[in-house]
């Protein structure tokens, strides 16, 4: 290689780095981001992310993953803010981390990261697939208020009578996928979720969260009739989706402009509930016990008794890849 050659590889090879990215990891993270100091920035907040809202959901921190997490991020104000994480279910284990995110900076550090990695939460906590409208309105609780606002008006318009894009909970609650028509259904699981947040994220003497077990007890036999009635005291999903008719109804943040909630076709039942009846629906009463919003994450007890790293299995399975 000639001098000439030689300066113009070394003036180029920062450009190279600089388009690259730079590194930063900490225990469960490893992060490529624009420069080193963002890099820093969203590899530690990801760890406390993993750490608060592992002690916020289930009562507990989680052990280090097997494997770090590597973490691809492009941050951009022109940039929509969101992303995906993709990992592995087999054999009652999860691996295979794989996240890639967008959004402005502050975006990404008070909504996207903190949205994957609930879904990393509950993936660790469950080993399997877990239902989509759960896992994704989880997930969006923990956003920024403007995003979760984003929703909200979302949900005011699929419900309008002329609009109606809303799904009845029996065939919401079954969904192994994302519907094709995605947006509403991001929209209804994120409220439902907020309404039973609202009357039931209390915690047990064992320091799990109500709703969360709720979920693993319809997950474990198919059954949510029985799981809402052994965790809400509500007998089917047709009275579930009354009384969150009527809660939506009366919330001002979410329809303020709804002039009337459209009929529904109804679980458990062949008959559409009129407008009327949903707004006559008796309201889920507010349960007693500790509420996660009367807490502070800190004080919260770690109660974790297995502190090995979960294991990667020999062989890969099914890939999961959520949004």
């Amino acid at each position: 290689m000639d001098a000439h050659c030689l300066f113009r590889t070394v003036l180029l090879l920062p450009l190279v780095l600089s388009a690259m990215g730079a590194n930063y990891e900490t225990a469960n993270f490893s992060v490529n981001a624009p420069n080193a100091d963002s890099a820093c920035q969203y590899a530690e907040t990801a760890e406390q992310c993993r750490h608060d809202l592992a002690i916020l959901w289930l009562g507990k921190t989680l052990p280090d993953w097997s494997a770090k997490c590597p973490v691809k991020i492009h941050v951009g104000d022109d940039l929509g803010a969101g992303g995906q994480t993709s990992f592995i279910f087999e054999n009652g284990e999860v691996f295979g981390w794989e996240m890639e995110i967008q959004g402005s900076h502050e975006r990404i550090l008070d909504s996207v990261l903190p949205h994957e990695i609930v879904h990393m939460i509950l993936a660790s906590h469950f080993r399997r697939p877990i239902p989509r409208w759960f896992d994704e309105g989880a997930a969006t609780t923990v956003e920024h208020q403007s995003e979760k606002e984003k929703y909200r008006k979302m949900l005011r318009h699929y419900l309008q009578p002329n609009v109606q894009r809303c799904f009845p909970f029996n065939q919401m609650v079954a969904m192994k996928d994302y519907p094709a028509d995605p947006m509403p259904f991001y929209a209804q699981g994120f409220s439902l979720v907020e309404y039973l947040l609202e009357y039931g994220r209390q915690f047990d003497e064992n320091e799990h969260c109500r709703l969360v077990q709720f979920a693993q007890s319809a997950m474990h036999d198919g059954d949510w009739a029985s799981a809402l009635q052994d965790h809400y005291g509500i007998q089917n999903l047709g009275e579930l989706q009354l009384s969150w008719g009527k809660w939506i109804k009366a919330d001002d943040r979410a329809l303020r402009v709804i002039a009337e909630v459209p009929t529904m076709t109804m679980p458990d039942s062949q008959t559409n509930v009129s407008p009327v009846s949903l707004m006559s629906a008796k309201p889920l009463p507010p349960p007693s016990g500790k509420s996660v919003y009367d807490r502070q994450v800190e004080t919260i007890p770690v109660k974790w008794n297995d502190e090995k790293p979960i294991p990667i299995p020999a062989s890969y399975g099914q890939n999961v890849v959520l949004r």
